[in-house]
């Protein structure tokens, strides 16, 4: 009786010695193959891109990426394949070498006001419409500052999909 009450509470102290993460937090523990962290935002590198059923040339197209530079983001690696997920939440396989570490961003919302600075008082520097894709230059404080085809502004994070939350990016 008393070794199953030592039990427990060697039990018990062990799970209170475990640090407290957060989703955002135990998400990004994972290296893949790659040395990279799991999950993490990159764009595709070539303007046609085939997203497949598995990790490998064999396995069926499920559909067909055609815009360069859209962010997507990896979820899993297998030897030079990265599972992706896009903006809509599909999944699916792609070849590493398609893939670019050059962040951007993708306006999901119908309008999105960037800002002249990375504060909700400042004016709008430029308006966005779903669907254009910008460079994000960086990211702090949970702003980002993107550049749409030679537009710069700040947006919040979370208005728009290409980073992980509150991630920095200089």
């Amino acid at each position: 009786m008393a070794s199953r009450r030592l039990i427990c509470l060697i039990t018990s102290l062990m799970l209170l010695a475990l640090p407290d993460l957060s989703d955002a937090a135990q998400e990004r523990t994972i290296v893949g193959k790659s040395g990279l962290l799991v999950p993490r935002y990159v764009s595709l590198a070539k303007k046609t891109v085939n997203v497949r059923t598995g990790p490998d040339g064999k396995y069926p197209i499920t559909w067909v990426f055609k815009k360069r530079h859209l962010p997507v983001k990896i979820i899993a690696e297998y030897e030079n394949w990265r599972k992706i997920v896009d903006s809509e939440g599909a999944t699916g396989w792609i070849w590493g070498p398609l893939l670019s570490s050059k962040r951007t961003a993708l306006i999901i919302a119908e309008q999105q006001n960037l800002l002249k600075g990375p504060d909700p008082d400042q004016s709008v520097a430029v308006i966005a419409e779903a669907g254009v894709i910008g460079k994000i230059r960086r990211c702090a404080g949970g702003w980002c500052e993107l550049d749409l085809n030679g537009f710069k502004g700040w947006l919040k994070q979370g208005s728009f999909w290409g980073t992980l939350d509150e991630e920095n990016l200089d």
